[in-house]
């Protein structure tokens, strides 16, 4: 019994938990969705960006708190018994809201402003004389004007919004030093005017913060913009230099790297043509001639489809691509180099794994890797071909015990910066293929990186993803 009371004090207290936490969550959305009710609605009254300038959206805004504070000062100066400037209040309060339609629904801002500004003058001027001079709120409310003609009109009207803020006030007060007479108090007791001084106080106090932070956040959207432009330009700037240096790279290896070769075939075969030349003699120019032909061969589909790839970096078609085929298709011709340099492939690639791949790309992407491993593995020695698999990825590893790769090479590897290298063989190479290796497994979703260590091999492991074809036994299945 008590373990069941137990139990139930605890069912209960996490209800109660859940309860408070669900009314606590439903109570934030509410908010949330009144908040983004009350911006929508401030978005409509004051114009969205797109369709509306900076300053206009300004106006829009001040207009619109200019439009409320009238509003709450025309009953209280009522209530104060200044039926002159509750009268004057009512009449701004309507031209305020026609200057407000003709900015907003009419989109004529700049004769808004103008007539704001000059409403504001004769409004500023009448309140002086009528409502006790430099003993009522009119310096208050001049400087109010002030901040809110410079809140909203463009910067090369502000020194006439200066000049006339400091002409006016000072020919007032002038006039009132002159002749005190000129002015009436109108305010029926003490209490009335430290009411009307301290509420225009407030009012001005806080339309200047609210103008202040206004344009504060105005300045802030701005300078986050001007700052992800910047970043926009910096960042264009330095793809636009690596787009050049990979440019002079290539005209070097058009210039350099593929004559030579191409001078090498044609003086084999001006030899071949010139020349009675024994049979073995032959033989041995004829394989040097298919071995210069494979090599430039390789390295034009390589320039190529590394050209077209910067020129739009597209194209890509994954599908479902058995790896024991792709390898099979590419030690076809490989293995010939191979035999040639008394260089052993083994391939243990299973033939039930499937990997999500292009298949053009496969098949040059394994013909680099498999031809680089050859280059730098010396006669008599190893290439072996194998595969890792995890829950996501295929690895394919391709592995010799060549020469390796120098550490001081390491960060270069992957890169254009490399000069041109040369085989056991002394076979050139230029550094082209792992790039372009690199650059199509990332098109594919894939990785390439290796280990190596000098004088005892090289590994490099091509990352693809697994097809969702699945193996089942010897059959697939989606």
């Amino acid at each position: 019994m008590t373990c069941m009371c137990y139990k139930y004090s605890h069912l209960n207290v996490d209800l109660c938990i859940t309860y408070r936490l669900s009314a606590y969550t439903n109570k934030n959305q509410h908010l949330h969705k009144i908040a983004r009710k009350l911006a929508n609605i401030w978005e409509e009254l004051v114009g969205d960006p797109a369709s509306f300038s900076l300053e206009n959206r300004a106006f829009n805004s001040i207009s619109v708190v200019t439009m409320a504070l009238l509003t709450v000062l025309l009953p209280f100066n009522m209530w104060l018994g200044l039926t002159l400037v509750w009268v004057i209040v009512a009449t701004l309060l309507v031209l305020q809201v026609f200057f407000f339609y003709l900015s907003r629904y009419k989109k004529v801002y700049h004769v808004s402003m103008l007539a704001y500004a000059i409403v504001s003058y004769i409004t500023l001027t009448a309140t002086f004389y009528l409502n006790s001079g430099s003993h009522g709120p009119a310096l208050l409310l001049f400087f109010l004007t002030f901040n809110l003609l410079i809140a909203f009109s463009p910067r090369s009207r502000h020194w006439i919004w200066a000049c006339l803020h400091l002409l006016l006030p000072v020919i007032l007060l002038t006039k009132e030093y002159l002749n005190p007479a000129w002015i009436r108090d109108n305010y029926a007791s003490a209490e009335y005017r430290y009411v009307d001084i301290l509420s225009s106080y407030l009012i001005t106090l806080t339309c200047i913060y609210l103008i202040t932070n206004y344009l504060r956040n105005n300045y802030e959207r701005e300078k986050r913009n001007a700052e992800e432009r910047a970043d926009k330009i910096d960042s264009q700037n330095l793809k636009l230099e690596q787009s050049n240096q990979k440019k002079d790279k290539l005209f070097s290896i058009i210039a350099h790297d593929l004559q030579s070769p191409l001078n090498s075939i044609i003086t084999t075969l001006h030899l071949i043509a010139e020349y009675d030349l024994e049979e073995e003699e032959k033989k041995m120019l004829g394989d040097e001639l298919l071995t210069l032909t494979k090599n430039t061969s390789s390295l034009l589909t390589n320039l190529l489809t590394w050209s077209k790839l910067q020129m739009d970096g597209k194209g890509v078609r994954l599908s479902a691509e058995s790896v024991h085929e792709a390898v099979e298709r590419v030690l076809t011709i490989q293995r010939l180099l191979a035999d040639k340099k008394s260089v052993s492939i083994t391939s243990r690639v299973d033939a039930d794994v499937y990997i999500t791949a292009d298949h053009n790309m496969l098949e040059l992407i394994i013909r680099n890797l498999v031809n680089n491993a050859i280059k730098f593995t010396p006669s008599g020695g190893q290439i072996a071909i194998d595969l890792r698999l995890n829950e996501e990825y295929c690895h394919l590893m391709i592995s010799d015990n060549g020469i390796g790769i120098d550490p001081s090479h390491h960060d270069e590897i992957f890169s254009l910066k490399t000069q041109s290298t040369f085989g056991t063989n002394n076979e050139k190479g230029i550094g082209l293929g792992l790039v372009l290796c690199k650059e199509l497994l990332a098109l594919q979703n894939g990785e390439l990186w290796f280990e190596s260590t000098p004088g005892e091999g090289t590994t490099f492991f091509a990352s693809f993803p697994l097809s969702q074809m699945k193996v089942t036994g010897n059959t697939l299945s989606a």
